[in-house]
C-alpha cells in the first residue's frame, strides 16, 4: 500500500498555494481534495501519456480576467441548469461551473464522469467553451455531445485539452440544434478525476469555422511497442484495438471515419496489456485509428466495421496451422497482404507452434503478422498445439473474443458479418475437457445458436476435420458429435485445419456423399498456412473432391447474394481449387435479421500490476517452428481418427 508523504500532507495545511501537491489522490479511495481539505498523496498516473502543450484542431484559447470567465470565438449562452454524474462531496458541485468564478469548480470522480448544461430549450449551437481546473498541469481527455431530450446524446467533438489555464473554445464541425450539452471526461494526465472551473455553450453561427482537418500521419514514432496493434471482436458498432506497451501507462486511441481522427477512447486500466474499445461506430464503414501509448505513436491504419443485416456481400479469408514464424509462413504472408485479406481473417487453429506459449504467440504469430493484423480483424479458433500449455490459457490471454455463450468463455463463440452467421467451435474439448467446454456443453450451445440465427448463410470453423485423408484422417468423434446438428440447422460450409494440406470434400450428409438432389455440406481442410506440409499416404477416397499436399496457401471466400465462392490461393498467387455454392436468399428473411454481437460480449483480459514489469517483457524471441519435428502432434485418442477407404 502506498503511504502518504508526511511532508506533502503537512504542506497541504498551508492551503491554496500547495493544492497541486495535495490533489494527486486515488479517486477510488479518497475524494478529490478541495483547497481547504488535506489529503494524502498518491502515485502520479498516466506519466507516459502526457502531451506537450498544444491546442487541438478546432480549439482556441481566450484570456480570462481572474477571477471571472471569458472565452474568445464564443457567443456565450445562458445556462438554465446543470447536472453531473457525481461530485467530490466537498462542495465542488456542477453549479460552480456557472458562477463566473475560476476559483471554484465541479469535480467528478472516475473516467467517464460527465457534466451536462441545460439551456432550457433547443437552440442553435456552434460549440462549447471550457476553463479546466489546473489546466496548465493536467491535459484532459474528453468528448462533447448534444441532445434535444436529455436522454439520447450525439457526439460533436472529441480531443484533449491544451495545457493552459485559459478558457478554450471547441468548435463543432457544424451548427446543430440542441437543448443539452454534455462534457464527458475520460481522465487526465495526472489522475482519473474530471475538474472543470467554468463551462458554457456557444451560440450557433458565431464561432470561427473549424479548420479543414488533415489526415493523420501513417508513420510510427517514439519507442517501438513490444506488440503492435491488432483488431479484435470487430462488430457493426464497436471494435477492440489490442496492443502491449513496454512501460506502464493508460494509453488511448484516436479514431474516426475515413482518414480523419475526430474521436478518442482511453484504456480502462493502467498497465502493459491493453484492449481499447472503440464505440459508436457505423456498420460497414472504414475507420482510421492511431494508438498513443507511453510516448509511442503508432501511425494511422484503417479497418472496416462489420456490415449490417441488410448487406448481401462479404469477403474474407481463412487458414490454419500457420503459426511457425518460419519460411513457409512468410511465403503465404507475401500473398496474404492486408489488401488481399478481405474484411477479416479466420484462423483454424495451431496459431502458435509448438506449444502455444505466450512467447511463441509473440514470435510466431504477432511479430510476423503485425502488418496484416493492424488492418485486418482476426477471429481465431484454438488448435491442439495451443492446448499443450495450460489448456490453452495463453490463447485466451492473447485474444479478446466474443463470449456470447452461457459459459461466458472465449473458447467457442459466434458472430455475424453481413449475410453470414459464423460459429467457432473448440474441437479440443473432446480431448481436453474443461468445466466450461465439453462435447455436451458445445452441442447444446451450437444447436441453440444455429437455431436462433436468421442470416441466410451459416459457416462453422474449428480445428479437427470431420473429413480428411491426410496424416491424421477424419475425426469420427467430432463427426458423430456435430455433423447431424450441422445438417439439421442448415450449415452451408465447414472449415478446419490440423492436417497440413488442403482438401475439399464433396457435399456430405451423414456418413456418405449426399445423394443427388439433396443438400450436403462441403468440408474443407485448410491446414496449409505455413507449417511443414505432410504428404498424403493413402489413395484419394471417393468422397474427396480435391486435395493438395504440396502448396501452402489460404482460402479466399466471397458471399454475394445467393452465391458463395471459395478459392484456395497458393503462395505463388495462383488459384489451385475453387468451390461455388448457390441458394435462394429470401428478401423477407433479410429484413428480419438481427444485428451482430457487439464487442461488449468480450471479457476483460489479464491485468498486469502497473508497478512490476510483466514476464512477457523479459522473454526473448523463440526459434521458428520451421521443421517437421517442431510442428509434430501428440496422439489424440479421443478424436478416433480414421482413414476412410477409397
Amino acid at each position: 500500500m502506498h503511504k502518504a508523504n508526511p511532508l506533502i500532507s503537512s504542506a497541504c495545511l498551508l492551503g491554496v498555494l500547495l493544492v497541486t501537491a495535495c490533489e494527486q489522490s486515488s479517486p477510488a479511495t479518497v475524494k478529490e481534495p478541495s483547497v481547504t481539505e488535506p489529503a494524502p498523496a498518491a502515485p502520479r498516473e498516466d506519466v507516459g501519456s502526457e502531451k506537450s502543450e498544444s491546442v487541438p484542431p478546432g480549439a482556441t484559447t481566450g484570456s480570462p480576467s481572474a477571477p471571472g470567465f471569458s472565452a474568445s470565438n464564443c457567443q456565450v449562452m445562458t445556462t438554465q441548469g446543470t447536472s453531473a454524474s457525481g461530485d467530490d462531496g466537498a462542495g465542488s458541485v456542477a453549479a460552480n461551473t456557472q458562477d463566473d468564478n475560476l476559483a471554484t469548480r465541479w469535480s467528478g470522480p472516475g473516467k467517464g464522469a460527465w457534466l451536462t448544461l441545460d439551456l432550457g430549450s433547443a437552440q442553435s449551437l456552434s460549440g462549447a467553451a471550457i476553463a479546466w481546473h489546473q489546466g496548465s498541469t493536467r491535459q484532459n481527455h474528453f468528448t462533447l455531445a448534444t441532445s434535444t431530450d436529455g436522454t439520447t446524446f450525439t457526439q460533436a467533438y472529441a480531443g484533449d485539452s491544451a495545457l493552459t489555464n485559459e478558457a478554450q473554445t471547441y468548435a463543432f464541425p457544424s451548427a446543430r440544434q440542441a437543448r443539452y450539452v454534455r462534457v464527458t471526461v475520460n481522465g487526465n494526465t495526472v489522475n482519473d478525476w474530471a475538474s472543470i472551473a467554468e463551462a458554457r455553450a456557444c451560440a450557433g453561427g458565431t464561432t470561427t469555422p473549424t479548420p479543414t482537418p488533415t489526415p493523420a500521419p501513417t508513420t510510427d514514432s517514439g519507442p517501438a511497442l513490444p506488440r503492435q496493434p491488432y483488431l479484435q471482436s470487430v462488430g457493426t458498432t464497436s471494435a477492440l484495438v489490442a496492443f502491449r506497451t513496454s512501460t506502464s501507462c493508460t494509453p488511448f486511441v484516436r479514431f474516426g471515419e475515413g482518414a480523419y481522427l475526430s474521436r478518442s477512447a482511453s484504456a480502462t486500466v493502467t498497465g502493459y496489456r491493453h484492449a481499447v474499445k472503440l464505440d459508436g461506430l457505423t456498420p460497414g464503414r472504414t475507420y482510421s485509428y492511431v494508438v498513443e501509448a507511453c510516448g509511442s505513436f503508432m501511425g494511422a491504419r484503417t479497418f472496416q466495421t462489420a456490415t449490417g443485416p441488410d448487406a448481401t456481400r462479404v469477403h474474407f479469408t481463412a487458414m490454419g496451422d500457420f503459426g511457425t514464424g518460419g519460411s513457409l509462413q512468410r511465403k503465404v504472408l507475401q500473398v496474404l497482404t492486408p489488401e488481399r485479406a478481405g474484411e477479416f481473417l479466420l484462423t483454424l487453429g495451431d496459431n502458435a507452434y509448438s506449444s502455444g506459449t505466450d512467447a511463441e504467440f509473440q514470435s510466431n504469430m504477432f511479430t510476423p503478422m503485425a502488418t496484416l493484423l493492424r488492418r485486418t480483424p482476426l477471429f481465431p479458433t484454438p488448435g491442439n498445439h495451443e492446448y499443450l500449455t495450460s489448456n490453452a490459457q495463453p490463447y485466451l490471454d492473447n485474444f479478446y473474443l466474443p463470449a456470447n455463450n452461457s459459459a461466458r468463455t472465449e473458447r467457442y463463440y459466434s458472430f455475424d458479418w453481413g449475410p453470414v452467421h459464423f460459429v467457432s467451435l473448440d474441437s479440443n474439448c473432446l480431448t481436453y475437457p474443461t468445466p466450461e467446454c465439453t462435447k455436451a456443453i458445445q452441442q447444446d450451445w451450437v444447436a441453440k445458436d444455429l437455431a436462433a440465427t436468421t442470416r441466410p448463410w451459416k459457416i462453422v470453423f474449428f480445428h479437427h476435420p470431420l473429413w480428411s485423408s491426410g496424416e491424421h484422417g477424419s475425426s469420427t468423434s467430432m463427426r458423430k458429435a456435430f455433423a447431424a446438428l450441422f445438417e439439421q440447422y442448415g450449415v452451408d460450409l465447414v472449415l478446419t485445419g490440423h492436417d497440413h494440406n488442403y482438401e475439399r470434400s464433396k457435399p456430405m450428409k451423414g456418413e456418405a456423399v449426399a445423394a443427388s438432389g439433396t443438400k450436403g455440406i462441403p468440408y474443407l481442410v485448410v491446414g496449409s498456412g505455413g507449417a511443414t506440409m505432410r504428404p498424403f499416404d493413402t489413395s484419394q477416397p471417393s468422397w474427396s473432391a480435391f486435395r493438395d499436399d504440396t502448396n501452402v496457401g489460404f482460402l479466399d471466400v466471397t458471399v454475394d447474394g445467393g452465391t458463395l465462392t471459395a478459392k484456395f490461393i497458393t503462395s505463388s498467387n495462383t488459384v489451385r481449387d475453387s468451390l461455388t455454392l448457390t441458394k435462394t436468399v429470401s428478401a423477407s428473411v433479410k429484413s428480419a435479421l438481427s444485428s451482430a454481437a457487439p464487442a461488449s460480449d468480450t471479457p476483460p483480459g489479464p491485468v498486469d500490476s502497473p508497478y512490476r514489469q510483466p514476464a512477457f517483457l523479459e522473454q526473448g524471441p523463440v526459434p521458428p517452428a520451421d521443421t517437421a519435428e517442431s510442428v509434430a502432434d501428440q496422439p489424440e485418442p479421443a478424436h478416433q481418427f480414421v482413414h476412410d477407404q477409397p
